[in-house]
């Protein structure tokens, strides 16, 4: 059998003064409805909630790539924001963690491995997603 790959991409960008006033306002509804208990934990282990909201920015924005890259965006066809989740790998490099609607949908695509990029500077947090689909012909 043929397999063809295939590549998907979403990016995305957020103001951090956004997520400063989060952070200083100690949203923590809005921070519990978005993030896992894992991703609070790095963001928060930070005294400086500057940094704190760099952290939060850049992760909402890499949930926002993701969906863009499965092509459901967040919220709508059973993906959820606790279903894209921002981790370190070994290296402190980020990495992305599909599970509920998320995987299911990834899985159905033909993904066989995902990608994440994260900066933030000038006052923006961006994230970068690439996929790569494996489909037989």
């Amino acid at each position: 059998m043929i397999r063809t790959m295939d590549v998907r991409c979403g990016m995305d960008i957020v103001d951090i003064s956004r997520f400063v006033k989060i952070v200083k306002d100690d949203n923590t509804p809005f921070i519990n409805k978005c993030f896992t208990e894992q991703e609070i934990g790095y963001c928060e282990s930070s005294n400086n909630p500057e940094k704190k909201a760099e952290r939060y920015a850049a992760r909402f924005a890499a949930k926002e790539a993701v969906g863009k890259a499965l092509g459901t965006g967040l919220m709508s066809e059973g993906v959820g924001m606790h279903d894209i989740e921002v981790v370190k790998n070994g290296k402190g490099a980020p990495e992305i963690k599909l599970t509920g609607g998320a995987l299911r949908h990834a899985d159905e695509m033909g993904m066989v491995s995902v990608s994440i990029s994260l900066s933030h500077d000038g006052g923006m947090a961006g994230a970068y997603c690439v996929m790569l689909l494996e489909r037989p012909e």
